[in-house]
């Protein structure tokens, strides 16, 4: 059975399919890219660390803007051509872009800092104010 040619009809749709094709890859690119960033921003031999530099922390928020930008429009054309598998796969990969960009976050998120809570407060503890003559040593 021969091949029909693309016809002027066809070209959008195929002209999306690519792109979305492309979103999505560049989502996965991305999402394995990260931790090599954060492994070159924080990586150092001897010496002291002052941890990464403006542009280490530049082109992170560059990529995360690309990932979240390539992650909705391969969203929002698979929703347009109602295709359930692909929904199925560019939320899957949008999940492992976000998970990759939490974990590899340059600057890093302090996670200890997130779980660590607050003392309760002292019930002892007296306020003194400036003037009032009733605070220790004055």
């Amino acid at each position: 059975m021969p091949r029909t040619p693309l016809s002027d009809r066809d070209h959008p749709a195929l002209l999306s399919t690519l792109l979305e094709a492309l979103a999505s890859a560049t989502v996965v690119g991305i999402a394995l890219f990260l931790p090599l960033l954060q492994f070159g921003a924080y990586f150092c031999i001897g010496g002291g660390c002052g941890g990464p530099d403006t542009d280490a922390i530049h082109l992170y928020r560059v990529l995360v803007t690309v990932l979240a930008a390539a992650a909705v429009l391969t969203l929002v054309l698979a929703v347009r051509r109602r295709a359930r598998p692909a929904i199925r796969w560019h939320v899957a990969v949008a999940l492992a872009g976000v998970g990759s960009a939490a974990l590899f976050a340059v600057p890093a998120v302090d996670w200890g800092d997130l779980l660590r809570e607050d003392p309760p407060p002292n019930p002892h503890y007296v306020p003194c104010y400036s003037g009032s003559n009733d605070c220790v040593g004055g």
